[in-house]
């Protein structure tokens, strides 16, 4: 439900201080045009409070999308520790001595990879050598599981939290361009 009063939408169930003031701005600001354009004045009044309803709604819901904020979000390289969320999988891929140049006589590897739901981003590091390159639109991270999380099989093609540090992928045993050495694996979402 959605209530207007003196131009302040408030939403049942919804904290609006959470919401960034220059996004409530920015919402106002766009209903206040519509009902310009639509000029609503003109409107009888039963109608034009569920109309001011449906656009705040829409405009609410639009600014707030979990989708955007998680974009908006950036991660940072070791030493800093990342949270992040998606379905693990373990995929098979060709290790030494020639990582796939010659089949035959390579290792087959069993390789974890955390394919994230929305693409996210990790910044540059400027004082490293290794972290100096912020990549964007990032789908899938490597996974690297120390012994002491060797009970990770049973969270297989399953939904999981997992935090940990984040190095950038480089040849040799990285499959992918990120790579976290997993601290935490935590399958519920609860706070760790």
């Amino acid at each position: 439900m959605l209530i207007v009063k003196a131009g302040v939408a408030i939403a049942s169930g919804v904290d609006l201080t959470a919401l960034h003031y220059t996004r409530l701005h920015r919402i106002l600001r766009a209903m206040g045009r519509i009902c310009r354009l639509a000029n609503l004045k003109n409107l009888s009044p039963r109608c034009s409070l569920p109309a001011l309803a449906i656009i705040g709604i829409l405009l609410f819901v639009s600014e707030t999308s979990p989708q955007q904020n998680q974009l908006q979000d950036w991660l940072s390289y070791y030493p800093a520790v990342s949270r992040l969320e998606g379905k693990l999988v373990k995929i098979t891929k060709y290790g030494k001595p020639s990582y796939g140049e010659n089949p035959e006589t390579d290792e087959k590897v069993e390789v974890c990879f955390l394919i994230l739901p929305v693409p996210a981003r990790v910044k540059a590091r400027s004082s490293s050598s290794v972290n100096n390159e912020s990549i964007t639109n990032l789908s899938f991270v490597q996974l690297i599981f120390p012994p002491e999380i060797s009970d990770y099989a049973k969270y297989l093609e399953k939904q999981i939290v997992v935090a940990g540090t984040l190095v950038r992928g480089y040849k040799g045993d990285h499959f992918a361009e990120t790579v976290m050495t997993v601290k935490a694996i935590n399958p519920t979402g609860k706070p760790m």
